[in-house]
């Protein structure tokens, strides 16, 4: 008779299993059409709560975390989807990401060639080990991986990125010319600037460059090589 307790609990738990998985994917569904970023991490926790290994869910937060600049969380959901789920380019770039953003530069190289290795095209890898590579000290190495990011089609945004640190790792040389030029060519590649200073960008002379003044070395300076913040990797532009 001792037994009738565990089977009645254990049908009990096959029985309601289903239905917390089918109440985890109500509430994915619901973060995945929300425009409220603390209500979809609110959803995709609750989701997560009641299937741990929902996967999608770690990978959904991660990135909304990283948009909050909670680059401790970034690492630990995409760690943990790297745990549940298929091994995948982008998950190892937001990885490497956190762990950039965090200053732990040799885990971030770790990822960032990682995902390199999944997708050799891709120039976003590159470029953004180019960058943890700067960080470290090794001019050189940002050098060949933002050279070869910009060689690489797709993801303008990551090409942009690939110049900026190639711009650093010059002036630190001191390549003016080879800085002045990978300047330009960052604003002319990204996409997020408007359309007339990309142009006046791209067929400005490095004399003119050179002679913007004070405030286009501020802009450069500031908004070009220290300002703008690293693009997650996504969907190709």
């Amino acid at each position: 008779m001792s037994r009738i307790p565990v089977y009645l609990i254990t049908l009990l738990l096959l029985y309601t299993l289903p239905v917390h998985a089918d109440e985890a994917m109500d509430y994915f569904n619901l973060a995945q059409k929300g425009s409220v970023t603390r209500k979809k991490i609110e959803l995709f926790t609750k989701a997560l709560e009641l299937n741990p290994k929902l996967a999608a869910a770690y990978e959904q937060r991660g990135l909304l975390y990283y948009f909050q600049e909670k680059y401790d969380k970034v690492i630990q959901d995409y760690q943990t989807y790297l745990d549940l789920a298929p091994e995948k380019a982008q998950a190892y770039r937001m990885l490497g990401l956190g762990y950039l953003k965090t200053g732990e530069y040799e885990p971030a190289i770790a990822n960032f060639s990682r995902a390199i290795e999944l997708e050799p095209q891709h120039p976003a890898g590159y470029a953004y080990r180019a960058e943890a590579n700067r960080l470290r000290g090794k001019d050189e190495e940002a050098i060949r991986d933002a050279t070869a990011a910009v060689k690489l089609r797709g993801d303008m945004r990551a090409k942009s990125e690939a110049y900026k640190t190639r711009a650093r790792a010059y002036r630190k040389l001191g390549l003016m010319d080879l800085a002045y030029a990978d300047t330009r060519s960052a604003w002319e590649s990204d996409p997020r600037w408007s359309y007339w200073v990309r142009y006046w960008y791209k067929y400005a002379s490095l004399e003119e460059l050179r002679g913007a003044g004070l405030v286009g070395i501020i802009v450069l300076a500031l908004v070009l090589v220290f300002g703008l913040k690293i693009k997650p990797p996504g969907k190709e532009e």
